[in-house]
């Protein structure tokens, strides 16, 4: 299930929802297209992943905040961050949910509705970078 509030596109899947939109880093020094996929029902608003395909500063973070480290884009030798990211989702999201610690919820996702979602809508998440 895919929605618009304001600015963000919300894909949603039993356990969780992907928050699509662009964003100011801390600090305001950086900014770009973030996808952030949290936690919902009882566990409201945990971080299972968030990929900020920032300008200056592209970086991915997989589980808990707090329990994870920044991982640098440019150190990893990607040079388009929104292409990553969505190649990502497309393909592996499942896996990116379960190395988050999630298991239960990597069970339920249903990944080619996730890819099929996020190619429907490929021309509007690339115009909020």
């Amino acid at each position: 299930m895919e929605k618009m509030t304001g600015d963000a596109i919300i894909i949603e899947q039993p356990g969780m929802k992907m928050t699509i939109e662009h964003r100011h880093g801390l600090g305001g020094n950086d900014e770009g297209l973030t996808f952030d996929v949290t936690t919902t029902g009882a566990d409201a608003g945990k971080r299972i992943v968030r990929i900020d395909c920032f300008y200056k500063d592209p970086h991915y973070h997989i589980g808990m905040s707090g329990d994870y480290r920044n991982r640098k884009m440019k150190d990893e030798g990607i040079d388009d961050p929104v292409r990553w990211a969505l190649d990502q989702l497309k393909t592996r999201f499942p896996s990116l949910v379960r190395q988050a610690g999630y298991e239960e919820i990597a069970a339920t996702i249903d990944q080619q509705a996730v890819a099929d979602q996020l190619t429907r809508m490929d021309a509007e998440i690339r115009a909020k970078y």
